[in-house]
């Protein structure tokens, strides 16, 4: 036979420390895309639960765990963090992961550089405006379809720019190489970058982008220049422009369009709403 818990049990238990701050957010994604004459809707949204607690020596420990719209658990990890560094251990950033995507501007349609999540990261940050990463994975991992290995990575900022880089190595022979720069001047946004993929052969693929954003009062103008090059053959160049207009703290309608001289299908427009909560 089941009982309810006394009003002084339940205060007993809403009050201990592993539960003293627990954060409920989330965001959700819809949009419309028309791809040369072919409509699809689409939905992305997920739910994070953040509990975390604070120790004695003052390092807070946390939990970030997330479902998306369809109910699956979606790069859920923990941390442990002080004062000059954070550990994340879980479906995490890479050391370059953590670090890319400095054009990747849009809801949809934008690129960025391609990512890889590892299994731990630690972020040290020694001085202001510096931090020093590394992370890993291993040969099986929790939500990653990771390769076996470890990646290192840097970022240092001094006025308005950002520098950053890294590489990945994993232990089947391929790398990954990361390179960007980025720089904010008041309302306008400057960000370029270069990964470079590299089989086990030698064979390279290099992923350049440049981006450019303008915001004007409550509205956003956004463009990202995407190229995919591997042994001088072009396989991918991207255009991508889009409009993004603030409704609402947390309330974005978006218009993002972009086509690709090397394929005709890639030409796609998209319309859509996002909420932050």
């Amino acid at each position: 036979m089941k009982r309810l818990l006394s009003t002084a049990a339940v205060v007993a238990v809403l009050s201990t420390p592993a539960l003293a701050d627990i954060t409920i957010g989330g965001d959700f994604e819809w949009s419309f895309q028309d791809s040369n004459g072919t409509s699809t809707t689409d939905v992305d949204a997920d739910v994070n639960i953040k509990p975390s607690m604070t120790l004695e020596n003052g390092y807070v420990v946390s939990a970030d765990i997330n479902f998306n719209q369809d109910g699956d658990d979606e790069d859920s990890s923990i941390q442990i963090a002080g004062d000059k560094f954070a550990l994340d251990m879980g479906d995490v950033n890479s050391a370059l992961d953590a670090i890319d995507d400095v054009t990747d501007f849009g809801y949809v349609l934008s690129n960025g550089s391609p990512s890889t999540d590892h299994a731990g990261l630690l972020t040290v940050s020694p001085f202001e405006g510096v931090k020093v990463l590394a992370s890993f994975a291993g040969d099986s991992n929790y939500g990653s379809t990771a390769t076996a290995g470890h990646a290192l990575g840097a970022q240092f900022t001094f006025g308005g720019v950002t520098l950053g880089g890294g590489k990945m190595d994993n232990d089947d022979g391929t790398e990954e190489q990361l390179m960007n720069v980025s720089a904010s001047f008041g309302d306008l946004g400057l960000g370029y970058e270069v990964h470079t993929a590299t089989t086990a052969a030698g064979v390279d693929t290099d992923t350049t982008s440049i981006g450019a954003s303008y915001t004007l009062g409550d509205t956003t103008f956004a463009v990202e220049a995407m190229e995919a090059e591997s042994q001088s053959v072009v396989s991918s160049d991207e255009m991508t422009y889009g409009i993004h207009h603030t409704l609402a703290p947390g309330l974005v309608a978006f218009v993002e369009t972009t086509d690709d001289d090397k394929t005709a299908s890639e030409e796609t427009t998209a319309i859509g709403l996002t909420m932050k909560f």
